[in-house]
């Protein structure tokens, strides 16, 4: 008997609830129809993001190239590794940037899911290229780059406010480690290049 009451509380407010959605809704649009549309809104982002990622992957050889080709160029140590990686976590944050930009968050739970729908179609491409050890590291980047482990709705307007002075220091950052040390000269003028015309190509792609 006690478990049939919940059962009928728990029903109440549901109905409650859902009373309360549909008041909401556009005049003549069912819950139901309402569901169907947020699916297929869902949908078509994860396939704009898969999408973009792929772009991403594809020119992953041709960074690796450009950055042999200032080390033959400059006959300068480089660290090669370490800029490559740093630029896939820069690209990676500019990723979450732009996303939310067509895809505005109205609360922690619209960020949430915007988050997740970017880790899910991110997996989904590195799955298809064998890389499915890029999303940790990435992940663990990002949230070095933002300054928290968990990216809240509070935050969401201070990091979009600054995010071209934290690119600003990060590129020279990168340029600065991964040449030894060097704060100009060509090679660290070729990592900043290299640095600022891929975020470009990005943005270009994104904008597709």
């Amino acid at each position: 008997m006690p478990n049939n009451i919940v059962a009928k509380i728990i029903k109440s407010i549901k109905n409650v609830r859902l009373k309360a959605f549909e008041k909401r809704l556009p005049k003549g649009k069912t819950v139901e129809h309402a569901i169907n549309e947020e699916i297929e809104n869902l949908k078509k982002y994860m396939i704009f993001l898969e999408n973009y990622i792929k772009s991403i992957f594809e020119t992953e050889e041709f960074v690796e190239e450009k950055i042999e080709l200032i080390t033959t160029t400059t006959k300068q140590f480089l660290k090669k590794e370490y800029l490559a990686k740093e630029l896939w976590i820069l690209r990676f944050a500019f990723l979450h940037l732009w996303f939310f930009d067509i895809k505005p968050a109205k609360d922690q739970n619209e960020l949430t899911e915007n988050i997740k729908l970017i880790t899910r179609a991110f997996q989904n491409i590195a799955n298809r290229n064998e890389k499915s050890d890029y999303l940790p590291w990435l992940t663990k980047g990002l949230s070095e780059y933002i300054n928290v482990n968990a990216l809240q709705y509070s935050d969401l307007r201070n990091l979009e406010s600054n995010f071209t002075e934290k690119v600003a220091e990060k590129v020279a950052l990168i340029a600065f480690e991964s040449t030894e040390g060097r704060l100009a000269g060509e090679q660290y003028d070729f990592v900043v290049e290299l640095i600022q015309t891929t975020i470009e190509d990005d943005k270009k792609c994104f904008s597709l």
